[in-house]
């Protein structure tokens, strides 16, 4: 993937765009490279991403219902998505009230990124990235608050 934003002066842009396509050859190590990513960003974006990120979770999980029904097609999908969600806001809370911890931080790429089941797999990979592409276009305008 080229980065559209090389020829930028914003190393941060950059930075977000190399980590835009997630490589899946090795997945203990892609998860670690997501942590170091999620751990390299500022307090304030750490918790934008998270936001983005608990939000395509919710989406995701609908992923889960059976069209036109009140049934679930796939209810282990969206018992794992709210054990992951749950995780992902109590991470947001933590950082919020400056109570946050390295590890629990780089341990959410690992908990919404590893994946056995395939689809579960590929609707975790669009969650991290489309969070991961929403922040980007909050940095590059300069909408992150401090």
């Amino acid at each position: 993937m080229k980065c559209p934003h090389k020829s930028q002066p914003s190393a941060f842009s950059h930075s977000l765009c190399q980590n835009l396509t997630i490589k899946w050859r090795n997945k203990v190590a892609e998860y670690e490279v997501q942590g170091e990513w999620l751990e390299s960003l500022p307090p304030n974006h750490q918790v934008l991403f998270l936001t983005a990120l608990s939000h395509c979770l919710t989406i995701a999980g609908r992923d889960s219902y059976i069209p036109k029904n009140e049934e679930l097609e796939h209810p282990t999908h969206l018992r794992r998505i709210n054990e992951i969600q749950h995780r992902v806001a109590a991470c947001t809370y933590e950082l919020l009230v400056n109570d946050s911890t390295e590890s629990f931080r780089r341990s959410i790429a690992r908990w919404v990124l590893d994946q056995s089941d395939q689809r579960m797999f590929e609707n975790m990979q669009w969650a991290w990235r489309t969070a991961k592409e929403r922040v980007l276009r909050a940095a590059e305008q300069g909408a992150v608050q401090q």
